[in-house]
């Protein structure tokens, strides 16, 4: 029972841990979407590049989520790279935090293997 109930608690972090890297991409992929709206959609922006000023909300989002969660895997720029300062910094700020996720996703997985492993390590010690 016991084993039970620490492999539910081991998914359930690791479930927090991808709710917590999806809460920061959805900030992320609105942050993205946000600062070329309050400069009016410049012609250089990502936004104007792929023609999104018209387009519906889920459709925007959709490419908002896209573009932060590409960042964040460290996979790319999408389809255009920063064509602006403003776009840069974005950019850099969305890999940092992109990275830091994932750190910390490494960290705890390797920390919850390990904790899977303790009454095993706690009986070679005894012995």
């Amino acid at each position: 029972m016991f084993q039970f109930l620490n492999m539910a608690s081991v998914f359930m972090r690791i479930f927090n841990l991808i709710c917590m890297m999806l809460l920061i991409g959805h900030w992320s992929g609105c942050l993205q979407f946000l600062v070329p709206m309050l400069q009016g959609f410049p012609p250089h922006s990502w936004v104007a590049i792929n023609e999104l000023q018209d387009a519906s909300w889920l459709e925007q989002y959709s490419w908002s989520l896209f573009k932060a969660m590409s960042h964040m895997l460290c996979i790319g720029y999408g389809r255009f790279p920063p064509q602006s300062l403003t776009d840069m910094w974005l950019t850099m700020l969305s890999m940092i935090s992109g990275a830091t996720c994932y750190a910390l996703f490494l960290g705890h997985a390797t920390n919850l293997i390990q904790s899977l492993d303790s009454s095993r390590r706690q009986y070679r010690e005894k012995v």
